[in-house]
């Protein structure tokens, strides 16, 4: 199983305690992670821009972010960044992509990639039975 988590997914991981901070400890407990350098450039801006408040939240980030294996950047669609995490997780052969963004969740599916909210990828990967 790969998982390859969107940047808010991380942040929320990192900054909050709840599901988000649960998937990204049993996913990587699993290997299962991948993510690429553009999930920690995003996030590193939000940091700066929305948390300077929380002056030790970039260092939490890495931590926790170093757990994954990296795949490469996609360049393209330059103006998409969205567009660029999924074709990155496509490249990486993940089979979830997960997010909170509605607007990527409208996607549903990118070739093999399944795109899901945080609360699908926990039903998915680690309560099958209560799948439908």
């Amino acid at each position: 199983m790969k998982v390859f988590l969107d940047t808010n997914v991380w942040l929320s991981a990192a900054i909050f305690a709840g599901l988000c901070e649960a998937l990204v400890t049993e996913c990587a407990d699993r290997d299962w992670l991948v993510t690429c350098p553009l999930v920690r450039v995003e996030a590193h801006d939000v940091l700066t821009r929305k948390f300077p408040h929380l002056p030790q939240a970039p260092d939490l980030f890495d931590a926790l972010w170093s757990e994954a294996p990296l795949v490469a950047d996609v360049a393209d669609p330059a103006d998409d960044n969205d567009a660029r995490l999924v074709a990155a997780a496509v490249a990486a052969n993940a089979d979830l992509f997960v997010t909170g963004d509605k607007r990527v969740l409208g996607w549903k599916q990118s070739g093999n990639l399944r795109i899901v909210t945080p609360r699908e990828a926990w039903i998915i990967l680690f309560a099958p039975h209560l799948q439908h």
